[in-house]
């Protein structure tokens, strides 16, 4: 009884710190298109930043989940003006919100 009433306290308290306009107190990025959208460039940029400087950490996971690093560090080489061009955009609109 008093667990439960110790985390009610704690949502309480989180959700008037960090009040959401759904009423939930914690939102993931996956529910929050702009949110999702930074993850995935970061995916694709930190990627292509470790392919480039130790080559063989990612390109020894070409296949299951850790190959995921692999796609979005062949993404961020392939299209890389395109990559350049959303993070600036996702700047200028985290900047001007």
């Amino acid at each position: 009884m008093h667990l439960a009433w110790v985390q009610t306290r704690l949502t309480i308290r989180y959700w008037r710190l960090c009040p959401s306009p759904c009423g939930v107190p914690f939102q993931s990025a996956l529910f929050n298109f702009q949110s999702l959208l930074l993850v995935i460039l970061l995916l694709i940029c930190t990627s292509t930043y470790i392919r480039a400087v130790a080559p063989r950490l990612i390109d020894s996971n070409k296949q299951g989940f850790l190959g995921i690093f692999f796609m979005s560090a062949r993404i961020g080489e392939r299209l890389s003006p395109y990559v350049a061009l959303a993070c600036v955009a996702m700047a200028v609109r985290m900047l001007l919100s």
